[in-house]
């Protein structure tokens, strides 16, 4: 099956809007074990000083920031940015109106910004969409102050993996993987720019009790269709134990800078 994660006019039907994206949020939201949820614990890494401007690249509909206004210190400037102008308008409508924020449609491989203009960047689990991701790195890494850190998220190899099983097994063939940029092989790609390069693992797994949630999950991908609603309904069901389905995570957080 063709890795509709490489295609850029996949990517960007995909990304359109936030349909697809809260489809799979959703069940990590409603289903996560964790003791504290992803969006808090992503917040909790920064490292950052009054008077911080940072760039959000890859913003989407800027859940991290709407998820935390109340902790947003009142003089940072948050620069939201996405190649997807509709993720930008969802991503104004989302946070506060209150002058921390401004918005712009760029493309993470061509930042329209200048040089040593951040002390903060965040690429969340954009980075294995980009398709030239060392020009996007270097790009981050020119755009940051010489001080300025990058918080970057992925995930890793074993991630849901459970879930890619019942894909396969109900859809008879191999299920795409995002494996351009991951916790495994990430490090080395943002070494090429930043000299110190720290990984952070957010410990969480899923207890699915329902599998409509696993259905609509599986439904928001590029590469699977409503004609396979009734083998995948069979497949899952079948791995429910105690009425529950168990579901390996894996992601985590790189925190980069020289």
């Amino acid at each position: 099956m063709t890795d509709w994660s490489d295609s850029s006019d996949a990517v960007a039907e995909q990304y359109e809007d936030s349909g697809n994206l809260n489809a799979r949020i959703s069940l990590h939201e409603e289903y996560s074990t964790a003791e504290r949820d992803f969006r808090s614990w992503q917040f909790d890494q920064f490292e950052c000083d009054s008077g911080t401007r940072i760039l959000v690249v890859g913003c989407g509909p800027a859940e991290l920031w709407e998820t935390n206004a109340e902790r947003i210190p009142a003089n940072w400037s948050v620069t939201l940015t996405d190649f997807s102008p509709g993720m930008v308008d969802e991503a104004r409508e989302n946070v506060p109106a209150d002058g921390t924020f401004s918005f712009r449609v760029a493309d993470a491989s061509n930042l329209p910004f200048e040089d040593d203009s951040f002390d903060a960047a965040t690429a969340n689990h954009m980075l294995y969409h980009v398709p030239d991701r060392d020009s996007a790195i270097r790009e981050l890494r020119r755009v940051l102050k010489p001080d300025g850190t990058l918080y970057a998220t992925a995930n890793g190899d074993g991630h849901i993996g459970e879930l890619f099983e019942v894909m396969e097994s109900a859809l008879n063939t191999s299920v795409s993987h995002a494996t351009g940029f991951t916790l495994d092989n990430g490090r080395e790609q943002l070494e090429r720019q930043f000299s110190a390069v720290e990984r952070r693992q957010y410990v969480d797994s899923l207890a699915v009790t329902d599998v409509d949630p696993l259905i609509a999950y599986i439904l928001s991908r590029e590469d699977v269709d409503e004609s396979s609603v009734g083998n995948l309904r069979k497949a899952f069901e079948k791995r429910f134990e105690d009425g529950v389905f168990h579901v390996t995570k894996n992601t985590g957080m790189f925190v980069a800078h020289e």
